[in-house]
Order: C-alpha cells, then structure tokens, then sequence
C-alpha cells in the first residue's frame, strides 16, 4: 500500500499527473528513512529538514510534520512492517505546473510515502570505494544541501562506482576537495583527527552524519567540519560513510589504499547501534 496525498492506495491506484513537476523537472524534495521494529528512526529530524528545504524551495507542505508522521506509521501498518525493520520513503514534489520552467503561482503538491521491507546488503568487511571521475559536486549550488529530486550526478557516479565492483563513489567538489559520497557522507581519521567535509564543501547536512557527530561528543572523539583534500584522504588510517539506511560503513578499500577498521569505526558503530531500538 501507497500513502498518496492523504489516503492509502494499492500501487495500481497511484496516479500522478503528467504534468507533474517532480517527473518532468525533478522539482521536489524527498527524504529517506529507517524504521526499527516499527519505529521511525530520526523521524522529526528527516521532518524538520524536509520543511525547510520545502520552505527555501517555496514548494508548500500539504500537511504538518505531525500529520505526516501519522502518515507514515499509517503506512509501515499497512504493510504490516510495523514489526519488523523497514526503508520508508517520503516524496513531495510542486505538483502539476504549465509548460515551461517557471513554477506555477498556486502550486499543488504532492505527497508521497512508500515502505518496502528493508534489505541489508549482504555481510562484508567493509565497502568499497572509488573515486567518481565523471561528475563533480557543485558546492556553490543551493541544491548541494538540499534533498532534491535531481540525483542524476549521484547516480552517474554510483554507476562508474558499481562498473569497476565497487559500492559506493567518492564526489569531489568544483575545487577538487572531497564533499561527500553517491549516497552518503564521509568522515575520515587523518593524523589523529576526525574529519568530515563541512557543509559549504557540498556535502549534504545527513540526519546520520549529524547523528555521528553527537555521538563522537558523548564518546570524547575529536572530530571537525573541514576542508578535506584527496591528499589527506589518501592518508587516512580509517574511512566510514554515513547514510540513515546503511548507518555507517566502513571503508575497507578507497582507491588503491587498503583500510582496516578502525577504533573510532568501531566504537561509533556500536554506540549508533545501541541508540536504535533493535
């Protein structure tokens, strides 16, 4: 079952205009989650930043983070996933709009939640990952911050990265420093340090990232919001990605360079899975 603007619907029942601004031009936001045992991780959180970036955008919220919220629990019920773990999706797009690229003046958006069972990835050692030479991250972009629809670079980088069997793709910004991964964030121990992009690199402000970040402050782990060049990232002696689905992965192989996992890896490993309810 489908939650589409307001009400529950089989897949077969879920239209979407044609015209819709989110198909033709990849206007909207989407936001993407785990829920535990039926409850959704961050839920207020992946909210808050979805309100936002639609308030920044001018793209209405049809209904409040506390309706939307009861939208989708709704729907982890309705697939009966509220027992077990589960990947929810929640989609708002400007809605339908006249030719052209200007938006329409009274917009009507919509709303989106899908829940599928979730999948781990099969159990390894850690991820593998490459640099992406095909695309760059335009830090200087209000889109690099936001959640949009436009994930095209993404998934052009994730695929030279799956092409040469690896899991994930490293994204260098405008000025060849590192901003984030296909579909994650970074964060690397580099001479003692801490390091994750900052925001104004082109990474994007992950509900997991931020998450980390608490946690490497309640665990005494010095960490900084840097600049972080490929040089240091060469020198790292441990490498993990953040996303709120895989919550953190570590890197056993960027490039050339084999990684172990390392302390730090493990230890925010632990504390961010003793803070789900499993």
């Amino acid at each position: 079952m489908i939650w589409l603007n307001g009400r529950l619907v089989t897949r077969d029942q879920a239209h979407i205009d044609p015209a819709d601004r989110g198909l033709l031009l990849a206007d909207g936001l989407f936001e993407t989650l785990r829920a535990y045992r039926g409850h959704l991780f961050k839920l207020e959180e992946h909210l808050a930043r979805l309100s936002s970036a639609a308030a920044e955008l001018g793209i209405p919220m049809p209904l409040d983070p506390p309706a939307i919220a009861g939208a989708a629990a709704e729907t982890l019920a309705a697939n009966e996933l509220d027992g077990s773990g589960a990947a929810l999706r929640i989609t708002l797009t400007r809605g339908p709009g006249q030719r052209g690229l200007l938006p329409p003046e009274d917009p009507l958006p919509n709303l989106l939640i899908t829940a599928v069972p979730y999948q781990p990835a099969p159990p390894t050692d850690g991820l593998i990952a490459m640099t992406a030479t095909q695309v760059a991250r335009n830090e200087g972009s209000i889109t690099a911050r936001l959640k949009t629809l436009g994930y095209l670079d993404n998934i052009l980088a994730l695929q030279q990265a799956a092409a040469s069997g690896c899991d994930e793709a490293l994204l260098l910004n405008n000025k060849g420093r590192v901003a984030c991964g296909a579909r994650s964030n970074l964060f690397a121990m580099v001479e003692g340090r801490l390091l994750t992009p900052a925001i104004g690199e082109g990474a994007l402000p992950g509900i997991t990232r931020h998450a980390v970040l608490a946690l490497c402050a309640d665990l005494e782990i010095p960490v900084e919001e840097v600049e972080v060049t490929r040089e240091q990232l060469r020198d790292a002696s441990e490498v993990f990605a953040t996303n709120s689905l895989m919550e953190i992965g570590p890197v056993r192989r960027l490039d050339e360079k084999e990684l172990p996992i390392g302390p730090a890896t493990k230890r925010l490993m632990e504390a961010y899975a003793a803070s789900t309810p499993r």
